[in-house]
């Protein structure tokens, strides 16, 4: 059976196994503090967002304290764990299928313990006891820090945090023992938690709880330690990055100035930002800031101001084409990304005309596209007028054709100028090429540059590589050219 899973790539270790038919990265047995006495050896299965991933990697810290030995490879693990993405329905059925796939290996005897984490936990904990008896333990988002003692069988004192009507409260620091997962060059770092949005489609603030952030110099020490560790790009994240600090006293401009300040990582990117937040001052931190990125991702979810209304998004002077004219003009240097819901209940032609006019102008560097998913639970799900799914998979192509011919031209622009790039490493299909990213290119969503040419005298190039690229063709999304400097 072919696997559907995803597994966290383990930056320690070499040596590669098989998970189905997918070929992993696993580690050798590592020592800990010295301290620790090995229990066995734990796998981490990780789905949805970037800041699912934070959380995975805290618990993955969390076992190795507590003596666990990570691996990649499931057939070695005693223990597995499953971070659930409960943010659509889709969602929520990956992560039941992956938990019932795991479920396999504890009848075959391989696999001693299955635990289960994350938003689909936090969204169905009523009820989700019941649903999948295969599991031995639930870690809602409040007990991340439990992962241990629940790998060890030691949880019984914890069952309470299921407890429905239950409010997260979590909110990781610097002092927890997070072990990145991701590339060594790269990381996520989860500024604040939860939400106080009232989009009428979204299930977030539900799973999640109200927006709590971390103090900025929480931060600014974990991304000074992993700088040390060798990572090159730091992207802040958050359900509402632009909202940060707004219930310590502190703003997002504040965090960039003393980031900036404590030379903590060269590249510095912003993710998730809401309109509302957005202001001349943290654009001019944007532009003028060396380490941070030119660049600024917005989820705007529509162009039509009924639409956003029936959304309860922002309209007036942060609706989407008004925002995007007041970027454009105060900064033009940041490159912006966006992503977009369509077929939402009520949704007409002339809304989907809008919204495929503003992109077909050109304001955005990339842009993402999704069809509207009624959430059980949440305002949008209950309003007529809903779309056939039909219709919705036809407009999202408009929006994306659109986009496309946005890219193809833009594309085009790069040729024969040299740009900033972070390397990644070997590309994944052919070692012939190297694969690096822009400034203006996020992790996974934006395309890459594929390196095709190292000049001569640059010697080897790693991974987390800073130079230049003078970009030659286009290939795709991708642009693609010379490693010069």
């Amino acid at each position: 059976m072919k696997s559907a899973l995803s597994i966290l790539p383990i930056n320690d270790g070499q040596g590669a196994a098989s998970c189905g038919s997918v070929a992993v990265n696993i580690n050798e047995p590592q020592p800990l503090d010295g301290r620790a006495q090995f229990c066995g050896r734990a796998a981490v299965v990780t789905l949805g967002c970037a800041k699912n991933q934070v959380d995975s990697e805290v618990m993955i810290g969390v076992l190795r304290n507590s003596g666990f030995e990570i691996v990649n490879d499931l057939s070695r693990a005693d223990v597995a764990v499953v971070n659930t993405c409960g943010f659509l329905e889709s969602a929520v059925k990956e992560s039941v299928d992956c938990v019932l796939e795991l479920s396999e290996l504890k009848r075959s005897g391989s696999l001693r313990r299955l635990l289960v984490a994350g938003c689909m936990v936090e969204r169905y904990k009523g009820d989700i006891r019941k649903a999948l008896p295969e599991v031995d333990s639930f870690i809602a988002l409040d007990g991340l820090l439990s992962v241990g003692q629940a790998a060890l069988g030691a949880d019984e004192e914890l069952r309470d945090v299921l407890h429905e009507g239950s409010r997260p409260y979590f909110l990781y620091d610097d002092s927890m023992p997070r072990h990145l997962a991701s590339r060594r060059h790269m990381a996520y770092v989860k500024v604040s938690e939860g939400c106080n949005r009232p989009c009428a489609f979204c299930i977030i603030p539900q799973i999640r709880g109200a927006m709590r952030s971390r103090p900025v110099d929480s931060i600014v020490r974990e991304v000074k330690a992993l700088g040390a560790q060798g990572v090159k790009e730091i992207n802040l994240v958050a359900q509402d990055l632009t909202s940060f600090g707004s219930d310590r006293g502190e703003r997002l401009v504040d965090l960039l100035r003393e980031l900036e300040r404590a030379a903590a990582a060269p590249w510095v990117r912003l993710l998730y930002a809401y309109p509302v937040g957005v202001d001349d001052e943290l654009l001019s931190a944007i532009v003028e800031l060396p380490s941070v990125c030119n660049y600024l991702d917005v989820p705007l979810q529509h162009a039509s101001e009924g639409v956003l209304k029936a959304m309860k998004r922002p309209v007036g002077r942060f609706g989407s084409r008004r925002f995007v004219e007041f970027v454009r003009s105060a900064a033009p240097e940041i490159r912006l990304r966006t992503t977009f819901i369509v077929g939402f209940p009520g949704e007409t032609e002339k809304d989907v005309q809008d919204l495929e006019k503003l992109v077909s102008e050109g304001h955005f560097e990339s842009v993402g596209v999704f069809t509207y998913s009624p959430e059980q639970g949440t305002p949008a799900a209950q309003m007529a007028e809903q779309v056939p799914e039909k219709e919705k998979r036809a407009r999202r192509d408009r929006i994306m054709l659109a986009q496309q011919k946005v890219r193809v031209a833009r594309n085009a622009d790069y040729i024969g100028k040299q740009l900033d790039v972070l390397v990644e490493g070997p590309h994944e299909e052919t070692e012939m090429l190297l694969s690096a990213r822009t400034r203006f290119q996020a992790p996974e969503v934006d395309g890459a540059v594929l390196v095709n040419d190292v000049a001569e005298g640059i010697g080897e190039v790693a991974a987390g590589h800073l130079g230049k690229v003078e970009i030659t063709d286009v290939s795709g999304y991708d642009l693609v050219g010379t490693l010069v400097a």
